[in-house]
């Protein structure tokens, strides 16, 4: 497309970004829940950062 102004593929690459945040973060948010202890998931506000339970969740899973 020649001649595509700038503003045009600036909104374009927005829509992308968003769209590729709205499908990483629930994937993101799995990771860091199963990374917690269920007690500190069920309390408010939710954990955005990984916890310290990973080894013990997995291994308790498998």
């Amino acid at each position: 497309m020649i001649g595509q102004s700038p503003l045009r593929t600036f909104i374009a690459h927005a829509v992308l970004i968003l769209g590729i945040l709205i499908v990483a973060f629930p994937i993101y948010y799995t990771f860091v829940a199963s990374t917690h202890t269920l007690q500190t998931i069920l309390k408010p506000p939710l954990p955005l950062l990984p916890g310290d339970q990973l080894l013990n969740n997995y291994s308790e899973a498998l």
